[in-house]
């Protein structure tokens, strides 16, 4: 009997400590330390959704590669490092989206006639043809962004760059105080 009680007693405490641990989740979530959490979660619905519309217009490239594609055809090419600084991506980043459009035939590497170590990402023919079809894309983008934020009221790209330049200007870890508390170590002879 006093096994079967204590069965119980645990599957009950189990289960309080189940609500509240959810609880305390659905509290961080409402927070605004989970605000980098959200602000991925949007980022990747926008990606995902993007993804869709590319492929329904048409489009070959990834929704991720298309920042690549259009610095290409628009500025001409550009070695690895160039892309990596002119989208704000790391080198890997870079590197990893290059090698999606090289090993698909959108973009060849071509050797600086100056410094042969030096090398240029070029697009291909297919990947000119994907760049003038992504021109007929992107004013659909920014009609659909445009009502997204007319449906909000808010102009959410000029305060995604605002956010930008405020953490660029005072980042995070100046705008509270991260150090942990120190705790008193008491020890046996103390005490």
């Amino acid at each position: 009997m006093e096994s079967s009680l204590t069965t119980t007693s645990c599957t009950i405490s189990f289960a309080i400590s189940c609500i509240n641990g959810e609880l305390m989740k659905t509290q961080f979530l409402n927070t605004d330390a989970a605000f980098a959490l959200r602000v991925k979660q949007l980022q990747d619905k926008l990606y995902d959704q993007m993804e869709t519309a590319m492929a329904q217009f048409g489009l070959k490239i990834p929704s991720k590669t298309s920042g690549i594609v259009q610095l290409l055809f628009s500025e001409g090419p550009r070695s690895k490092a160039d892309i990596a600084r002119e989208l704000d991506y790391s080198h890997q980043l870079a590197a990893q989206r290059l090698s999606w459009l090289l090993k698909h035939g959108m973009v060849e590497m071509q050797a600086d006639a100056a410094d042969k170590r030096r090398q240029f990402a070029v697009l291909t023919q297919a990947g000119r043809h994907e760049a003038e079809t992504l021109q007929r894309f992107l004013p659909k983008l920014s009609d659909a962004y445009a009502s997204l934020f007319a449906e909000m009221n808010l102009d959410l790209n000029a305060v995604i760059e605002s956010a930008n330049s405020a953490l660029i200007s005072i980042p995070i870890t100046e705008r509270s105080d991260f150090a942990e508390p120190q705790h008193a170590v008491t020890s046996d002879a103390d005490a």
